[in-house]
């Protein structure tokens, strides 16, 4: 059988962008290859970007027991890069986006299928249960702080919303034609770009859904200092997707900036006025009552051990995610103005 020929049967295209992931790709990709959909009609793409531990070699294994699995290479590193790169080799009708870190039920990829068809969304994805990324207590803390509305505001995925038309979904599930109409992910953005895709998506017509008969379990950060340069991270990017598409705006991703931007403006300020100084001061005492709350509530819902981790990760989180924000905005906008100046 030729290519051509092979491709007409492929109905589905699973795409995974893959660096250094040797601890999880391997269980990903058994998740994935236990499926109950037909072995023939899928393909599992991993895109490796220049991994420099074992990742290629578990990928390779797992091809020789799997021959539906593909290894390309995604020279730039980057996701936004490896995902088109493996949508552009991709033979399938629809393309499915799965994350190395997450492990998948057998009927992922048939509820997906039937989910595109019979909602005629342009893109399907469900719950994502988090799970601790090592075997700490902090890594507890940190999946359980991403599972509660204090943690990641009013995004349905993480909170097991479903079955409604929401602004974005974990990895997610795509006709084809959508990226022919709406192009494919912006590799100026290294994060955010899933949400990006999801707003032009969203602008174009179509719907974002996330069903409940779709879930896939996530392995989060395992540790403290990557939970938090995720923060980071993820705060210096949001203003450039901004600035980029201004449809892709949100609040939950702006409220630890304004959060931050109001502390700082009213010490600042309270340097000169003492009733504006207990003002911000009255405030963080608001919020440290929150966190001592949100902490207390945790502990008595899931495990007391893990309540003074909550105490610390959930200010931490916010700040640094806020500060991230503060600074890529400014960095932003100065790149915006020495465009305009260009042009």
């Amino acid at each position: 059988m030729n290519i051509e020929e092979q491709s007409q049967d492929i109905a589905v295209s699973v795409v995974i962008p893959m660096r250094n992931e040797e601890r999880f790709i391997g269980r990903c990709l058994d998740s994935i290859s236990a499926t109950t959909f037909e072995p023939k009609q899928y393909e599992i793409i991993v895109v490796d970007g220049a991994s420099d531990d074992r990742s290629r070699e578990v990928v390779l294994a797992k091809a020789e027991i799997f021959r539906n699995i593909r290894l390309i290479y995604n020279p730039e590193k980057i996701v936004p890069a490896g995902m088109n790169v493996g949508i552009r080799a991709a033979r399938g009708q629809y393309i499915i986006r799965m994350d190395a870190h997450a492990e998948y039920p057998a009927e992922y990829i048939t509820n997906c299928l039937a989910e595109l068809k019979r909602t005629g969304a342009g893109n399907v994805g469900g719950r994502l249960v988090t799970l601790p990324g090592s075997d700490t207590l902090m890594a507890k803390a940190i999946s359980l702080f991403t599972q509660i509305p204090v943690g990641v505001g009013n995004s349905s995925y993480r909170l097991g919303h479903g079955d409604r038309d929401v602004d974005t979904v974990p990895f997610g599930a795509f006709p084809r034609e959508v990226f022919e109409r709406v192009g494919y992910y912006r590799e100026d953005l290294i994060r955010n770009q899933d949400f990006e895709l999801n707003a032009r998506i969203r602008q174009a017509g179509y719907r974002i859904y996330l069903s409940n008969k779709i879930w896939m379990s996530y392995y989060n950060s395992g540790s403290y200092r990557k939970f938090m340069h995720q923060a980071w991270v993820n705060g210096i990017w949001s203003p450039r997707m901004w600035f980029g598409f201004p449809a892709s705006f949100c609040w939950r991703h702006a409220a630890p900036l304004a959060f931050v931007s109001t502390l700082l403006s009213l010490f600042l300020v309270g340097l000169w006025s003492q009733f504006v100084l207990y003002v911000g001061m009255g405030l963080l005492g608001i919020y440290l009552a929150v966190t001592i709350a949100t902490s207390i509530w945790v502990g008595a819902r899931k495990d007391w051990k893990c309540a003074p981790y909550v105490a610390l990760i959930m200010p931490s989180y916010h700040i640094l995610y806020g500060l991230g924000t503060l600074y890529g905005l400014a960095v932003a906008s100065c790149m915006n103005a020495m465009r305009q100046k260009i042009n």
